[in-house]
């Protein structure tokens, strides 16, 4: 089972509940095995995975890279620094805050010092306390080191995918760029006003990385559930033999959905594993 984590695994409040902990935990003494598939780069998504001790490798940055806990990588897929570089330079020339998320942390270039941008693209908008906190927290736990701009013919900092954040009237360009260079592009929105680029090799999604783990350990998709909510998660929700869409997920994503369960201030995660996993016909009867 794959679970994505922003909008599905947490909460609006970016709160792991007590019931998601204790229905993964469940799910796992019922012998399955249960990993997180997520945009998020590897240092955060190893945070929740730690508090839950999953043992399987995490599908992080959109499945360009699959990673064990223990930092050993499954796959990796680095970008070509010959394509990316001028998609960087001109997102540069525009004023955008980009990250190139690698497997040693987040790397950026930038006018403006890297926590106050991270905060004005990642953070919230109007943030309250806790969250001003989470999204600082991030910022350490990503390891985000803001470097001088690339210039032509230098690698030193690409990694396995860019992303960036801004209007849609901002990015579509860049969208139309990234793909026209045959990269892979989720392009999905965050807020009514803020959409998200994230860009990879071509042919890396979600769904890949979960079919690439899926063979890992000799399983069929038909054996492979799998959770999301946002248009990222488009591809592992087609792929899986069962694809479960959050209650707050986009409405794109609940026309493929399997099922839809309850949103993620609803306990959506551990509502479907019980349905699913916890609760046989025998004890629903």
């Amino acid at each position: 089972m794959a679970i994505d984590i922003d909008g599905t695994l947490i909460n609006t409040s970016m709160q792991l509940t007590a019931p998601t902990r204790q229905a993964i935990a469940g799910a796992r003494l019922n012998g399955v095995r249960v990993t997180l598939a997520t945009g998020r780069s590897y240092n955060s998504a190893k945070n929740y995975a730690d508090r839950l001790g999953l043992d399987a490798p995490l599908i992080c940055s959109n499945g360009a890279i699959i990673r064990h806990r223990d930092g050993t990588i499954l796959s990796e897929e680095s970008l070509d620094s010959r394509a990316a570089y001028p998609l960087l330079a001109e997102m540069a020339a525009e004023g955008l805050y980009t990250l190139v998320y690698h497997k040693d942390g987040i790397f950026t270039s930038g006018k403006t010092n890297s926590l106050v941008s991270w905060l004005g693209a990642i953070g919230p908008k109007r943030p309250k306390l806790g969250r001003l906190a989470y999204s600082l927290k991030e910022f350490r736990l990503c390891r985000v080191r803001k470097l001088s701009p690339l210039k032509k013919g230098e690698d030193r900092y690409i990694g396995h995918k860019i992303f960036t954040a801004g209007p849609r009237d901002k990015l579509d360009g860049f969208q139309r760029q990234a793909l026209a260079l045959g990269f892979s592009v989720d392009y999905y929105p965050e807020t009514e006003d803020c959409m998200y680029l994230e860009v990879t090799n071509p042919g890396i999604s979600k769904g890949w990385a979960l079919a690439r783990l899926a063979g890992h350990y000799g399983l069929d998709m038909a054996q492979v559930a799998a959770i999301g909510d946002n248009l990222n998660d488009h591809t592992m929700i087609q792929a899986a033999g069962l694809g479960i869409v959050m209650g707050n997920g986009h409405s794109q994503l609940k026309d493929i959905a399997g099922e839809v369960t309850l949103t993620n201030d609803e306990d959506g995660v551990a509502a479907a594993i019980h349905r699913l996993i916890l609760q046989s016909p025998a004890q629903a009867g």
